[in-house]
Order: C-alpha cells, then structure tokens, then sequence
C-alpha cells in the first residue's frame, strides 16, 4: 500500500545533489512520528535541500504505516519534498531495504539518507551536515551518524549509566555504517543488493561499500564518521542489552562467514547482481553457507566473539590500557550469556532471520 502527498516533487538540490530521505521502520507505531516532527524541522528540508521522503513499513504489526502517513502529511501540509509511505508484509530489514533502493527511490537521486524511527536527531543541521560532508569528499561514498546514548544527556548518572557509556566510548567504528543513521551516493547503492536475510544488515552495506562489492581488498577511507554526535537512541534496559547483544553477535557471525563465501568467488565484478540472482534464485543460500559452518560443531561461533571488547587495549599505550582493562573485562564477562544464547540459535536453521 502506498500513499503519496498531493503536491507536486520541488527539484530540490543542495551543492547539485538531489537527495531523499528513507526510513526503514518494524512496529515503531510509537516513535515514527516524532522522527518525522523532527524531519520537517530540519534545515536540509526546509531550504528545500530533499526532494523525496520514503517510509517504509517492514513487516510491521501495528499501526506504523498509518502513524507515518499522518505525521508526513501533519508536517508538510503546507508543501516540501514528496512523500511516500509503503507497507510491506515481508520482514526482514534487509530485504526493505533492497527494495527501498532498487525499487522506491527515484532512479535520478544522487544521495539517499538512511534513518531509524527511533532515534533523536541531535540538532536541526544535522542532515545538512552529513550531506556537506559527503558531497564536499570525492573519496567519500558513504557517512555515517555518531550516536550517543541517551543517557549521556542525564544530570545525574547512575554508575550502570557511567558503565555503559564508557563501552560505548571504547569500542569506535570511524569508518563503518550505522545503520540508524547515514548518507551515501545511490551511484553507490545502486550497485549492492543485500544478502537476503542477514541480522546485520549495516556490516553488510560496510563490507559492500569498503571492498567495491568484493572485488578489491578493503579501502576503508570510503566511509567516513561525523566528528562529533549527530543522534540519540535509547540506551536499553538489562534484557534488552542481551538481546541486542546477542543479536548483533549473530550478524556479526553470519556476516563473516557470507563475506568469506563471496571472497572464495574471486569475483571481478561487482558481486550486487549475483546477490540479487542467488536472493530470488535459490532464498535459502545464507541457510546453506551456516549449516555448512555449524555441521558437527558444539560451539560454532569464532573465537573473536567472546574477546573482541579486549582488543582496544592493543597498541593504545599501558596507562590507557590499563584505565580501559576494568570496563573492557567486565564489558568482556556480560558479553558471554549473549553468546552462549548465539551459539544456540546459530544452530537453528532460520537463524539469520533472527530479530
């Protein structure tokens, strides 16, 4: 189902780009039109700098579609860039996104700006921002956002909140996508279709984007962090801090063992196309390439999973070691129930759908 404001796309460019805005939302019935207030509020948008808004609903069960649609319509009344809300059935954040880019998004878009629904931009230059960055670096093919924890913002921090903050700040990603928030080409994107299902889906994009779809070793210089925070989320409770733990150690796994698979092709072209043939042509592949690695295995996950919050003490000095050992090894202890739970669910055929 797809809804679509009455008025007609402005030929909205900033520095010559044409840029469009998509949100890819699962149940954030609750938060999605906030993100949107937030949107119409943004300098990108108003100076007419977006000719396009995309919302796509990813197998939601509540009301997202409708709330996004009444927020869009809510918050551009009065005109601005088009807008569409479109409402899939079929889960799975990769597949959405596969069909946001080949298939939703205008194919004359020079850059796209990824967002999830729920998080708080930090200011109202912060997409204008990401895409100066972008579009001012040739080098560049994709930004990312800088998140903050939302607790970062309390006046008074309890110790788990100085805790989890800490972690946060010790594990960096300078030059990888974060999946709730970046700008890249869609020269770029259009090359790339994600491997149908993965739980990681923004390692994934990394991967694509640093190695040109597996055709040449990493050139990490091609995606860039924003230098200083650009967006809130929600730091999460205990259970959710397991569960997202855990997920994100499944993508991470699965995510390995698909890129290894795509290296022993030795592709010389980019390797999108044949993702998308094996993504229609033969769905269970991931399914395949996990059974094969988990066959007569007790433990299946790579040994890096249980140690890798360590790694930061490397090559950064004694004393800094020494003041991040205590947080990185009780970082470290918390990490193991998540695996355990990964490497149980990693057994089960389907895994790579996990949520």
């Amino acid at each position: 189902m797809t809804r679509q404001a009455e008025a007609e796309p402005a030929l909205a460019e900033r520095k010559g780009n044409r840029v469009a805005i998509c949100i890819i939302a699962r149940n954030e019935a609750d938060t999605i039109g906030g993100l949107i207030d937030q949107l119409a509020g943004q300098s990108l948008v108003s100076v007419d700098g977006v000719s396009r808004i995309l919302v796509v609903s990813n197998g939601s069960s509540d009301a997202t579609a409708a709330k996004a649609s009444a927020a869009l319509s809510r918050g551009f009344a009065d005109g601005g860039p088009i807008w569409s809300v479109h409402d899939t059935p079929i889960g799975g954040k990769a597949r959405s996104w596969n069909l946001a880019v080949h298939e939703l998004l205008d194919g004359d878009l020079d850059i796209a700006i990824f967002l999830d629904a729920d998080i708080e931009l930090a200011g109202e230059h912060v997409l204008a921002e990401l895409v100066d960055r972008l579009a001012g670096d040739p080098v560049l093919l994709a930004v990312s956002g800088f998140p903050l924890k939302n607790i970062a913002r309390k006046a008074h921090k309890t110790l788990i909140d100085r805790f989890s903050l800490r972690i946060s700040s010790q594990t960096p990603a300078p030059h990888a996508i974060n999946g709730s928030l970046y700008a890249a080409r869609m020269s770029e994107l259009r090359k790339i279709w994600l491997p149908v299902p993965t739980p990681g889906e923004d390692g994934a994009l990394s991967a694509m984007i640093h190695t040109g779809g597996f055709t040449h070793p990493p050139r990490f210089e091609t995606i860039a962090r924003m230098p200083h925070p650009t967006h809130y989320f929600e730091a999460h409770s205990i259970a959710g801090f397991f569960a997202h733990e855990r997920r994100m150690t499944l993508g991470t796994t699965i995510n390995g063992w698909i890129f290894e698979h795509l290296w022993a092709g030795e592709h010389r072209d980019h390797v999108g196309e044949r993702i998308q043939s094996w993504n229609e042509d033969e769905p269970d592949w991931i399914d395949r390439i996990i059974a094969r690695e988990v066959a007569g295995k007790w433990w299946a996950l790579p040994p890096r999973m249980l140690s890798w919050r360590l790694h930061n003490l490397k090559g950064v000095g004694w004393r800094k070691a020494l003041a991040r050992a205590p947080f990185s090894l009780a970082a470290t202890f918390l990490n193991l129930g998540p695996c355990i739970a990964a490497n149980r669910l990693i057994k089960r055929r389907g895994a790579a759908s996990h949520w």
